[in-house]
């Protein structure tokens, strides 16, 4: 044992600098003075999980785990052990360890069965292994135990009852994520529409140009129940939603953002029309895609004397959470040249399209970002390609809306509920074909399979 007294002291230390926002430097000093307290006294677990809290917070989850290991060895205190347990069951989980995560969560309840955290992360593990109504039981006890307004519980719960294809329930549950992650709709001017008729709605998208997309198919039935609709939607999808909307009276386009229009009732998001319209499972399944503009386009920039023409996006946008899980270095798609005759051809259009030229892909990827503007120049191009390859991301939803056929290589970690766990129980994506990572999450065998698969398809 070292100096059990000196390290409290530098931990103590360290913690208050670290709450102590008033000097960026502050940071560093705080990670000296708790890094001081474990070489003071390497036995002194409490500092070792202090810092693995650290190195989560910084995400560094396989440093986190080693120091969440370490002071497990010698950790008495029967209240932090059940927490070390969860914390080190949360961290494996991030880095694929979702079986040993398992058995942790376990000897956390064991030690203290009014948890609820452990509860909640052995459903996002239930959910990896595609085990979804183990993992609306787990979600649903995280509930029951949670305390009194913590709506973290319930948002988790959302996508456990999403990903088993509870859509209804799903997307009830999924109103918490307004207080849960997006607390500034709670101070709009006016309450949540709920359906009612006669109303006016100022109706705007709280999540991505994916989801915005794929929910405007309940816009029309809105607009049934409704007297005026201010849509202010994102400006990539202006002019799609402007010819989806055109015999639709009621609507008043606004751009995004937009201020507050005077004369609403109440306000909704796109993802919260089935709630707010009162839909069943069946309905929301079987809700129809909105008419996506054709647009006529020059196909100049198709490469001539190729048999096979396909698009390619190889990240999404970095405000999801899963982005750091979906998204696949570019080389990976080279590969695909195994298959003599197809040419690939770039539909990124944000900061990643430099990874063109990073990687020296720019010859053999043709990158078609100055075509397009928005969603309808993208809607035009995929009508002129033969297949669309891409990470889980809005470009999926656009070729849902589209009808075209996309190969979707797909994250052991980062999924999305229209795809469900295994491409199995999936929503509104029928021209959709999944590629699923192996435990390993490695995106080598995946990338085989497609080449697999398209050697079968062009000898077809």
């Amino acid at each position: 044992m070292g100096d059990r007294n000196g390290a409290m002291i530098l931990l103590s230390k360290g913690e208050q600098v670290a709450a102590d926002k008033s000097q960026p430097t502050n940071l560093d000093h705080s990670y000296q003075l708790l890094n001081s307290a474990c070489y003071a006294d390497p036995t002194y677990s409490h500092a070792f999980y202090v810092n693995g809290c650290a190195a989560s917070d910084l995400m560094r989850p396989h440093a986190a785990v080693a120091l969440f290991r370490r002071a497990a060895e010698n950790c008495t205190d029967p209240e932090e052990k059940p927490k070390l347990l969860t914390n080190l069951a949360w961290e494996l989980m991030k880095i694929g360890g979702q079986r040993e995560a398992i058995n942790l969560l376990h000897q956390a309840i064991g030690l203290n069965p009014n948890l609820s955290l452990p509860w909640m992360h052995l459903g996002l593990c239930h959910t990896t292994f595609g085990e979804t109504e183990t993992a609306v039981s787990c979600a649903r006890k995280c509930v029951e135990l949670a305390s009194k307004g913590d709506h973290t519980a319930e948002f988790q719960l959302a996508f456990a009852l999403l990903f088993n294809g509870n859509y209804a329930e799903g997307l009830k549950a999924f109103e918490s994520r307004f207080p849960a992650r997006l607390p500034n709709f709670t101070y709009y001017p006016y309450p949540k529409w709920r359906g009612e008729y006669g109303k006016t709605v100022f109706l705007v998208a709280d999540q991505g140009l994916g989801d915005t997309l794929s929910y405007s198919r309940f816009v029309e039935l809105a607009a049934k129940r409704c007297r005026y609709i201010h849509m202010c939607v994102q400006g990539e999808l202006r002019r799609v939603f402007e010819h989806a909307f055109r015999h639709l009276e009621n609507i008043n386009f606004l751009p995004s953002p937009s201020n507050f229009p005077a004369d609403a009732d109440g306000w909704s998001t796109f993802v919260s029309l089935p709630y707010a319209l009162g839909l069943t499972d069946d309905e929301i399944k079987q809700a129809p895609n909105i008419d996506m503009p054709r647009f006529p386009m020059s196909t100049q920039w198709k490469v001539p004397d190729r048999q096979f023409h396909i698009g390619i996006a190889w990240g999404g946008s970095p405000l999801n959470d899963i982005d750091k899980h979906r998204n696949i270095p570019i080389h990976h798609f080279l590969e695909l040249y195994c298959v003599p005759g197809i040419q690939l051809y770039s539909l990124q259009v944000d900061d990643r399209k430099k990874d063109l030229n990073l990687w020296g892909a720019a010859p053999l990827i043709r990158d078609l970002s100055g075509y397009l503007r928005d969603v309808a120049d993208t809607v035009s191009v995929l009508q002129n390609l033969d297949l669309v390859i891409s990470v889980e991301s809005a470009l999926g939803h656009i070729c849902s809306m589209s009808n075209k056929e996309c190969w979707i290589p797909y994250s052991r970690l980062g999924k999305d509920y229209r795809l469900g766990v295994r491409g199995d129980k999936r929503l509104w994506t029928p021209f959709h074909e999944v590629f699923e990572q192996n435990e390993d999450m490695r995106w080598e065998s995946v990338f085989e399979r497609i080449v697999k698969r398209l050697q079968e398809k062009l000898r077809a």
